[in-house]
């Protein structure tokens, strides 16, 4: 058995070569496959990852200058020159390695906190274990928001979306179900395959680990979400800095030597005059400047809370001027509390409540508030009702449908958001039981909709029908009895107003971006203390192509009724625009404007994925923490270009003190290895002040 082309095979047949079973792994099975899966794994020792790290230090274009200063020294024979500027180069290369591998082991220990985490069955029953756990042969389970650790064959699904955007390109999530497929279908073929680094959209699915690590296809390519990440826009700007301070260096150079030759003047002076030139130009301890800054103000963060997954991406929090933030848990309490359950006319039924409570009750999709807060509901019971099946929620539909049975009876229970509830009914329920068509009542419907809107309630819609078979489908949404609304309740948090005046304060404007209506997006809004409110919602922006959509956001502090793609649709505008974004989200439907921002934000307790994609995380969901991050980025960037200023100033003001100013070089003296030496110490007298101020 070729096991690399797995999708060819049944699931007893993977099951047979692994040595398993639907019913997973016992712990010893487990404990044996991964003892000899680490043994199998190329794994790099300390010591190589250290002496890699040390020589990431002189890649630098500001170090690389002085690499090329030392080879030119040696070339000419200038002993001297070579030990002093090699001296240089070692020393600021230790401190920064020294700094950094510090550095990377306290974050190292804070991201073990947030590790991703599977759900596996051993010994016959579920465990949470670490991603890196999962073996061959373990069985997993999966539901909305979890990443895949494993390429994995599919045993069971239940209306199964995944995202592997990653691998294929296509930003369509892509179905996938339990089949058997020839050896040659192509990757974006493969539905029955689950692969590692990808993540489940919706949908529900038993599947069987077939290859791990190095093994997965994303572990072929880049060792799977172990990828370096992209360089932020702060690294960027220091590299494209380093490269202007070369070739700036290089034409100076170059210009004095053509003059010192064309007056005559030996070769080899010349050559060394340009090189102390090279060697003086250069601020070199630069790298160990921002490696200690940044690693200070990410110790200071992690005080707070706050992880920095990496460590530049302080520089980038620190230029935020725009914070986009989704509705529900940051801004208000995310505690969900049912306020009434209502019916057509407004009054409360205890009909529809039963029906809400049965279908959040059953549900067996990703933990959500709105559903706690139905399971908390006062008189009201699952018991004598047996769950039959289950559609589960996802983004199109925006629907959740659970099938149960009573005594004799089937019923198909529906709730989601109203319109969407709406737009599967041809009749409503009545206070007495009876039901009539749809069409009679849409407009009191909608007035009572709005009416309750505008009042702060967040609102879902819930509906039913009686059913005559328990293996459900989409299509069975249909033909449905509209039973009436949940009224919910997310008062704002405590002390958010003075969190978002203390952004304000800092130059930092809030942005709301949810998914509920208008007319609850702006009572929120003015109840959390935005001023200026505009309002614009997905339908007005949703045919807008890129350059509309900046024009049309000036302004804008409110996004209402925004489906998940439109999320990045809107950071990239603002980006477009010229500002500097980050953007906290939780959900599953936050991971792509996470990656869009310029800082990515989430959560502890937010779905795997979106902690994966996240360059920032919060242990506690809290503005003050994130406004004390803007301000040590603030401060980290300060010193840092504090640090450029000083030692840039002094290094023409050394010159002038030496009677090195330019116009002598007209006069054809040149420096010596004395006066680098000279240099070295006088700029560290000025470094000490610098660390000072730091």
């Amino acid at each position: 058995m070729d096991i690399k082309t797995f999708w060819q095979y049944n699931t007893d047949e993977i099951f047979d070569h692994l040595n398993c079973n639907a019913n997973g792994l016992t712990s010893q099975q487990a404990a044996q496959k991964l003892a000899a899966q680490h043994s199998g794994q190329k794994k790099q020792s300390p010591l190589l990852q250290d002496i890699k790290l040390f020589l990431s230090q002189f890649t630098s274009p500001l170090v690389l200058l002085l690499v090329a200063a030392v080879i030119l020294s040696a070339f000419l024979g200038e002993t001297s020159d070579v030990f002093i500027i090699l001296f240089i180069l070692l020393f600021t290369g230790i401190l920064s390695y020294i700094q950094e591998r510090h550095a990377g082991k306290a974050v190292e220990k804070l991201l073990a906190v947030i590790k991703t985490k599977a759900t596996v069955i051993r010994d016959g029953q579920p465990k949470d274990i670490s991603a890196d756990e999962v073996v061959a042969g373990d069985v997993l389970t999966f539901t909305a928001g979890d990443v895949i650790p494993a390429d994995c064959l599919l045993i069971e699904s239940k209306m199964l979306h995944a995202n592997e955007s990653k691998l294929t390109g296509e930003s369509m999530p892509a179905e996938k179900k339990t089949c058997v497929l020839p050896m040659s279908t192509a990757m974006a073929q493969r539905s029955n395959v689950l692969y590692a680094g990808t993540n489940i959209i919706s949908g529900q699915a038993k599947a069987v680990a077939v290859l791990t690590g190095d093994q997965t296809v994303f572990g072929g390519i880049a060792a799977g979400m172990q990828q370096a990440p992209p360089e932020t826009a702060f690294e960027t700007g220091i590299k494209k800095f380093g490269y202007l301070l070369m070739k700036i260096t290089l034409i100076i150079c170059t210009v004095i030597f053509v003059v010192n030759i064309s007056l005559g003047k030996p070769l080899i002076d010349s050559l060394l005059f340009g090189l102390a030139l090279a060697v003086g130009m250069a601020p070199e301890l630069l790298p160990a400047i921002m490696t200690i800054a940044m690693s200070h103000g990410a110790k200071k963060m992690a005080h707070q809370k706050v992880i920095v997954k990496k460590l530049s991406s302080i520089q980038n929090l620190g230029e935020v001027n725009l914070f986009c933030s989704d509705k529900t848990g940051t801004l208000t309490e995310g505690i969900l509390e049912v306020q009434a359950v209502i019916d057509i006319d407004g009054n409360e039924n205890s009909y529809t409540k039963q029906l809400a409570f049965l279908n959040a009750h059953f549900e067996s999709g990703f933990a959500n508030p709105m559903d706690e807060a139905l399971t908390k509901m006062q008189n009201v019971s699952a018991e004598d009702y047996i769950k039959l099946n289950e559609i589960p929620y996802d983004f199109n539909r925006k629907r959740l449908s659970i099938c149960v049975s009573h005594v004799a009876e089937k019923l198909l229970i529906t709730k989601g958001a109203v319109n969407n509830v709406l737009q599967v009914c041809t009749q409503v329920l009545k206070a007495n039981r009876s039901v009539v068509n749809i069409d009679e009542m849409q407009d009191k419907i909608t007035a009572l909709y709005k009416e309750k809107s505008s009042e702060g309630f967040r609102m879902i819609g819930v509906a039913y029908k009686n059913c005559a078979y328990d293996n459900i489908s989409i299509t069975d949404e249909s033909e449905m009895v509209f039973a009436g609304f949940v009224l919910l309740s997310d008062p704002p948090k405590q002390g958010i107003t003075d969190e978002i005046t203390s952004l304000k304060n800092i130059g930092v404007d809030l942005i709301m971006i949810t998914g509920d209506n208008k007319l609850i997006a702006a009572y929120t809004a003015q109840q959390i203390g935005l001023q200026n409110i505009k309002v614009l919602s997905s339908e007005e922006i949703q045919n807008l192509t890129a350059d509309e959509l900046s024009e049309k956001i000036v302004g804008v502090n409110v996004f209402a009724e925004i489906e998940p793609h439109q999320k990045e649709n809107i950071i990239k505008a603002f980006k477009k625009a010229g500002n500097a974004v980050a953007y906290m989200g939780d959900g599953i439907n936050d991971v792509n404007a996470i990656d869009a921002a310029d800082v990515g934000i989430s959560i502890n307790n937010a779905v795997d994925v979106a902690k994966e994609a996240a360059a920032v995380v919060l242990l506690e969901k809290d503005l003050t923490v994130l406004t004390n991050g803007i301000i040590e980025g603030r401060k980290t960037f300060l010193n840092t270009i504090k640090y450029l200023y000083i030692s840039t100033k002094c290094n023409l003001r050394q010159y002038v003190q030496h009677g090195r100013c330019f116009c002598h070089f007209a006069f054809f003296t040149y420096a010596s290895a004395t006066d680098i030496a000279c240099q070295f110490c006088y700029r560290f007298s000025l470094y000490g002040n610098c660390f000072r101020q730091c």
